[in-house]
C-alpha cells in the first residue's frame, strides 16, 4: 500500500501501516492480582499490563484474602 487514505494510516518513507483499534494485538485477561500500596493508589505488581485503583487519602491497605485487597479507613486502625 503506497497511499493512504484514512487519517489512523501512518505513512512513513513509503510504507503504509494500518491501525485497526477494533482488533488491538494484545489481549488482557485478568487474573490473581498482588496489590501494594503507592501513595493514594493500590497498584497490581503481578499483572503484565500495570493498573492501579485510586482508594484516596483516608484509607490504606491493611491485607490481602483470596486476591482481594482488604482496605479500611486510616481511623479504624489508629492511623489519624
Amino acid at each position: 500500500m503506497q497511499e493512504t487514505t484514512k487519517n489512523e494510516d501512518k505513512e512513513v518513507e513509503g510504507i503504509t501501516e494500518e491501525l485497526d483499534f477494533t482488533k488491538p494485538s494484545y489481549t488482557f485477561i485478568p487474573g490473581v492480582h498482588s496489590y501494594r500500596q503507592e501513595g493514594y493508589f493500590l497498584v497490581c505488581r503481578v499483572c503484565e499490563l500495570t493498573h492501579a485503583v485510586f482508594i484516596g487519602k483516608d484509607k490504606v491497605l491493611v491485607g490481602e484474602e483470596n486476591g482481594q485487597p482488604i482496605i479500611k479507613k486510616r481511623k479504624e486502625v489508629g492511623m489519624v
